[in-house]
């Protein structure tokens, strides 16, 4: 009577099936698979797509998030409709290179919505704090350049 109990919300119980099921590292699993574990049918209507896809986004995440942190595994997507699990011995090189291309995307979009304004347009004292800004967000980039550096000699292949 007690394997008829499911676990709520949806994603709980998608990752304890996944467990139960064999999912370890090196592991893949197909996108749709979660889908379905999580009980979302695809939509029917227009209307209702930007709903699902939200929903999804959800689930999958929570599914990602509790995988690493009650199970120590690192659930990612290769954006081709398949996720897999990260080996231990590949997680921390992973993790850093993805996290330097995450940072490295948004110094890049910080730095261009700081440099592409319309300086005219501000006062003084505006445009002070924007060249202040510009010059700042430089001098972090390069610390970034230099530790990444750091951290995939450290965190890089044997």
């Amino acid at each position: 009577m007690m394997d008829n109990i499911k676990l709520f919300p949806a994603w709980k119980e998608a990752v304890k099936k996944l467990i139960d099921s064999g999912l370890t590292y090196g592991s893949s699993v197909k996108r749709s698979y979660l889908l379905e574990l999580c009980g979302l049918e695809p939509p029917e209507r227009v209307e209702d797509v930007r709903r699902y896809d939200l929903e999804a986004l959800r689930c999958i995440s929570e599914i990602k998030d509790t995988l690493l942190t009650a199970h120590c595994m690192l659930l990612v997507s290769d954006h081709a409709g398949n996720y897999h699990v990260v080996a231990p011995d590949t997680q921390t090189e992973y993790a850093v290179e993805a996290g330097i291309k995450a940072i490295g995307r948004e110094m890049r979009r910080m730095s261009m919505s700081i440099s592409f304004i319309k300086t005219e347009l501000l006062t003084d004292q505006q445009r002070a704090k924007n060249a202040d800004a510009q010059a700042k967000v430089s001098m972090l980039a390069g610390m970034i350049r230099n530790e990444h550096k750091d951290l995939q000699r450290i965190a890089g292949p044997k």
